[in-house]
């Protein structure tokens, strides 16, 4: 499997991962911010795999674009000190 793929899969995981875990990490807590965070979850809990595919899709996407923009852009810049 392509390295960049992997990652990018590995984000979304780690991106559903954590989805799934704060919630009931923050259901105990009393502090405000940890309310609005339940809220929230309860809310848009619909929205956890479309934010995994897209946190996949950007992670993927940058990865494939960085070596570009090192070699073209950046050298670019460069040659013009």
């Amino acid at each position: 499997m392509e390295e960049h793929l992997l990652i990018a899969i590995i984000a979304a995981l780690v991106n559903i991962l954590f989805s799934i875990l704060i919630p009931p990490i923050v259901n105990d807590s009393s502090a405000p911010f940890a309310q609005e965070i339940k809220k929230h979850y309860q809310c848009n809990k619909n929205f956890i795999i479309i934010s995994a595919i897209l946190t996949a899709l950007l992670v993927y996407i940058s990865l494939k674009v960085t070596p570009y923009i090192k070699s073209n852009i950046l050298g670019n810049i460069a040659q013009l000190n």
